[in-house]
């Protein structure tokens, strides 16, 4: 049977009580499990086998409900995504995490972007398949570096195209709780003309989470997905914004200003203004009105390849 095949393939098996499994996670090394009634049953041989971390970020300066440990390891020529709780708290946020990924994918059209595939290994962490490529984030300052214009617009161009395109969207808006909550709306008039809207409300698609390998794209990161639905335009101002913000120290502005792409994308400043506030609610709902919090501390740091 299936459970006798599997166990053909390991050696030095041992049935492994549930609440250890976490444990050896956190000792960094590999699990290759399989499950007889219900029993978790792990191999010795790949337990010895240690993983080396490659990145790790923690996400302490959010209130406590958000706070999560992202961290890409190696197994041999293998690399993956570990995403844990980092207190009891979290455990329902990381949860909702893998719980988005199926309306998400429900609502793209075709395959020209993917999500990595998610497994559960306990009610406190997720490993994520590793996704091989260069952000939207990396393409664009190079533009910048190389003072190509025309390159670093079309790149923003074909940006708002994936985001149009990619994506089943919606002609008015709905306004549900999570947006009054979250995002400070009163009324679906404060969102009148702004469409096409995406739905749900994915707040994540900015630069820096969408890799690019060849044709195929690939949202690496889908953490604040709401019930309802977010103007195209508030996702398109949203990565601008923060790749301006955590590049004007080299010049960004000066060489390409920010107000003049904005009026290029046709994102007038009444509109830049109500979208500020959108996110200045969605910063609030995250990190708390008593935040200390500096988009250029955030950024300064050692950038590791891996």
């Amino acid at each position: 049977d299936l459970w006798e095949r599997e166990r053909s393939c390991l050696e030095d098996i041992m049935i492994v009580p549930p609440g250890c499994i976490k444990e050896i996670v956190r000792r960094r090394f590999l699990l290759l499990v399989v499950f007889r009634k219900g029993l978790p049953i792990i191999s010795i041989r790949a337990m010895m086998r240690p993983m080396h971390l490659l990145y790790a970020k923690y996400n302490r300066q959010r209130l406590p409900p958000f706070q999560i440990e992202t961290s890409i390891w190696r197994d041999r020529d293998r690399k993956f995504v570990l995403k844990k709780a980092l207190g009891p708290d979290a455990v329902p946020h990381l949860q909702r995490l893998h719980e988005q990924a199926a309306p998400i994918r429900h609502s793209l059209h075709g395959d020209r972007l993917r999500l990595p595939e998610v497994t559960v290994i306990d009610e406190q962490t997720l490993r994520f398949d590793f996704v091989e490529g260069r952000s939207l984030d990396a393409l664009l300052v190079s533009a910048f570096r190389e003072q190509d214009q025309a390159r670093f617009l079309g790149i923003i161009a074909d940006y708002l195209a994936l985001l149009k395109n990619a994506f089943t969207t919606v002609p008015a808006p709905v306004l549900t709780e999570a947006m009054r909550q979250v995002f400070g709306l009163a009324s679906p008039a404060e969102l009148d003309g702004l469409g096409p809207f995406l739905t749900p409300a994915l707040v994540d698609l900015v630069f820096e989470n969408i890799l690019v390998d060849g044709d195929r794209h690939y949202l690496i990161d889908h953490e604040w997905v709401f019930e309802g639905c977010l103007p195209v335009s508030f996702v398109l101002f949203r990565s601008l914004f923060y790749f301006y913000e955590k590049n004007k120290a080299f010049g960004l502005e000066a060489w390409m200003p920010l107000p003049a792409v904005l009026e290029r994308l046709a994102l007038a400043p009444e509109t830049v203004r109500r979208y500020r506030e959108m996110d200045e609610a969605f910063q609030t709902y995250v990190f708390g009105r008593e935040r200390c919090y500096r988009y250029k501390d955030r950024y300064a740091k050692y950038a590791h390849s891996v």
